[in-house]
């Protein structure tokens, strides 16, 4: 992520699943502690979630497929990436108005899912759409 301790983003997304869990923590280490924003992680059981170290006005959401139903008829629960890319796409409906802050900072992990592809690429335009400065940065 670009942003560093002297110069933070007004705003960060952070997303991933459990395999970035290494680079979220990392991310998250490296943000001031006037950062603001959003990390979900998603995980496949509810005995993955952990704590990280978050600025306080950093919100992690975790997100436990095993506990959520799948848009796809034939799945039990959520697909890899699925309830991951909702809550992405949820995120940017919510905070990508136009005139709204001018920076956002993105890092989306969870590279081998499909569900996140095309969310990768909603977020960008999005973003931009909303006249916002962004910088979105893709793990894997």
């Amino acid at each position: 992520m670009a942003p560093s301790r002297q110069q933070p983003s007004d705003r960060v997304l952070i997303a991933g699943a459990v395999e970035d869990l290494p680079e979220i923590h990392r991310l998250l280490e490296d943000l001031p502690e006037t950062a603001y924003g959003q990390v979900f992680v998603e995980v496949a059981l509810e005995e993955q979630v952990r704590i990280l170290p978050a600025p306080p006005n950093v919100t992690v959401s975790w997100l436990v497929r095993s506990e959520r139903p799948s848009d796809v008829p034939s799945l039990c629960f959520a697909d890899h990436g699925e309830a991951l890319a909702a809550a992405v796409l949820a995120w940017t409906a919510e905070w990508c108005l136009a005139d709204s802050e001018p920076t956002t900072s993105v890092w989306i992990g969870c590279s081998d899912s499909p569900w996140i592809d095309q969310t990768r690429a909603a977020v960008q335009v999005e973003l931009t759409a909303a006249g916002q400065d962004v910088q979105v940065e893709f793990g894997g």
